[in-house]
């Protein structure tokens, strides 16, 4: 059969621009002319749905060309080309599954802040890392932190924004925070400065409501647990810290919500 430029574009969803240059590249050949009109051949579709399949796992349109080239590439190259783009495609996988997994996580601490904000219960946590800046704020002002920052902000929403006091703190300090068990995954490394270990473990925990008094007062976030504690007798085992799930922006207020926890010992 022979098929119009317009139907093979609307059809391949490719522009008339990108079957010239598939033509340029040597992929179609280029189209015959019957009765002042342009058309393609079977042989064409096909090559340009093949071309249509290569490009669907990443393969740039000059490698292509180079594969269907007259001189192009043997049965083997093309197997070690797609066994080279589905470990891609599972890479792929892999982050949309963790991906999945701290959304899921988010969205279950969301529902329970929403249903019962400042509760306090006792829960068993996971190892945290934490990550602080010399200077005191989320953003570092020396050169070498500022690149760890940026490796960690790169593999959000697996990082959130935290709040966290240790027993050797003055008042609370605002930071990074991540699993240890996602930050091995990203490569984010433990030994390197501003970077600290929470141990998991048996925990007091709730998820917290405050306001912008957060950035004057970021101690706000601890006190039902502190208070809890104290009427409890329960003893604060290293940091204290707390991830923001998310923020209320409805009526003009801004609500910062928080999941918060306390080893103890």
């Amino acid at each position: 059969m022979r098929y119009s430029i317009g139907d093979v574009s609307r059809v391949l969803g490719l522009t008339t621009a990108a079957l010239h240059f598939y033509e340029k590249e040597g992929i179609i050949d280029t189209p015959k002319v019957e009765s002042g009109r342009r058309y393609y051949e079977e042989a064409d579709i096909n090559r340009l749905i093949s071309a249509k399949k290569y490009r669907a796992m990443g393969v740039s349109v000059r490698d292509i060309a180079q594969q269907f080239s007259s001189s192009g590439m043997t049965g083997d190259q093309v197997m070690a080309r797609m066994r080279e783009k589905r470990e891609e495609a599972a890479q792929i996988v892999r982050q949309y599954t963790g991906m999945m997994r701290d959304i899921d996580w988010l969205i279950a601490r969301g529902e329970e802040a929403l249903e019962r904000p400042g509760e306090v219960d006792i829960r068993r946590t996971f190892p945290v890392l934490i990550l602080l800046s010399s200077s005191g704020g989320r953003i570092p002002l020396d050169k070498r932190e500022q690149k760890v920052a940026q490796q960690w902000l790169e593999a959000m929403p697996a990082v959130g924004v935290c709040i966290c006091r240790d027993r050797d703190m003055d008042r609370a300090r605002q930071g990074l925070v991540i699993s240890v068990s996602r930050a091995q995954e990203f490569g984010l490394e433990e030994n390197v400065p501003g970077v600290r270990i929470v141990s998991g473990g048996m925990a007091l925990h709730a998820v917290v409501v405050c306001g912008e008094e957060q950035y004057d007062d970021p101690d706000v976030i601890f006190r039902p647990l502190l208070a809890f504690a104290r009427e409890h007798r329960f003893a604060q085992k290293g940091m204290m810290w707390g991830t923001q799930i998310f923020v209320d922006c409805s009526e003009g207020i801004r609500r910062h919500y928080y999941d918060t926890y306390m080893i103890f010992g």
